[in-house]
């Protein structure tokens, strides 16, 4: 993984579905489905001489229950959170 993928492109809510990227899947399970349940933005600096941050993601892993928290850059969107529209009165 090298700094192109830490570029802060990501944008989780809370409510998204998400997954782990392929290289942190231990080899003798399958990818976890799971629901993002907090964030906070920047919590992790990446390479201070760069200066990238990256936001840490809590996680309800469906599979297990368990709320485990990750960087950003090895979660994938599955599904993006249905935002309810405003009715104008």
């Amino acid at each position: 993984m090298d700094s192109d993928e830490h570029n802060g492109d990501h944008d989780f809510e809370i409510g998204d579905l998400v997954t782990e990227t392929h290289y942190i899947i231990p080899p003798d399970r399958k990818s976890w489905i799971g629901i993002v349940v907090y964030f906070k933005k920047e919590h992790y600096e990446l390479h201070s001489f760069l200066g990238q941050y990256e936001d840490l993601i809590g996680v309800m892993w469906f599979q297990t229950g368990h709320i485990e928290t990750l960087p950003a850059s090895v979660l994938e969107i599955v599904q993006k959170v249905n935002k309810k529209k405003e009715k104008n009165s």
